[in-house]
C-alpha cells in the first residue's frame, strides 16, 4: 500500500514540477523576445521555446507515466504566452508583434505540436502488427527441399 502511495506522490509531484518549469520557461522566453544584436532581431526566444516545449513534454510523460501530462505543459505555456501578448491598462506589452514575437509563438507552438504528435499519433493495432511480423518471419526463413537436407 505504501508503494502505491509513494508512486502516486511522485507522479503528482512530477506533474507539478514540470508544469512550473513550463511556466518559468514561458516567462523567460517572453522576456527574451526583444533580443537584438547590432540592430538585427535574433529569435533566441523561439529556439528556446521549441526545444523547451518538446523536451518538457517528454519529461512530463517520463515523470507522470501518462501521455496526457503533455497537455499540462502545453496549457501552462500557452496561458503565460497569451497573457504576455495582451497589453496592460497602461499599454505595456511583453511579447511585441514583430519578428521575434511571431517566432516565439510559431516555434513554441511547433514544439508543442511535435510533442503532441509524438505521444498521440495513431499506431497500428497489435493484431495487424503480429500478422505482418509472422509473414515477414515466414518469408525470411530459407526453405530447404527434402533433397537438400542431410
Amino acid at each position: 500500500m505504501r508503494a502505491k502511495g509513494l508512486e502516486a506522490a511522485i507522479r503528482v509531484g512530477g506533474a507539478v514540477v514540470v508544469t512550473a518549469a513550463a511556466v518559468l520557461a514561458a516567462v523567460v522566453e517572453s522576456f527574451l523576445v526583444p533580443y537584438y544584436i547590432a540592430g538585427i532581431a535574433i529569435p533566441v526566444a523561439g529556439a528556446i521555446a521549441f526545444v523547451a516545449n518538446w523536451r518538457l513534454a517528454a519529461l512530463a510523460v517520463y515523470w507522470t507515466g501518462g501521455r496526457w501530462s503533455v497537455l499540462l505543459t502545453s496549457i501552462a505555456w500557452f496561458a503565460v504566452v497569451l497573457a504576455g501578448s495582451m497589453p496592460t491598462d497602461a499599454g505595456s506589452l511583453v511579447i511585441t508583434s514583430g519578428f521575434n514575437g511571431y517566432m516565439l509563438l510559431l516555434a513554441g507552438t511547433a514544439g508543442i505540436a511535435v510533442a503532441l504528435w509524438r505521444y498521440f499519433r495513431p499506431t497500428p493495432n497489435a493484431k495487424r502488427r503480429s500478422v505482418d511480423g509472422l509473414r515477414a518471419a515466414a518469408q525470411a526463413t530459407p526453405t530447404a527441399t527434402k533433397e537438400s537436407r542431410p
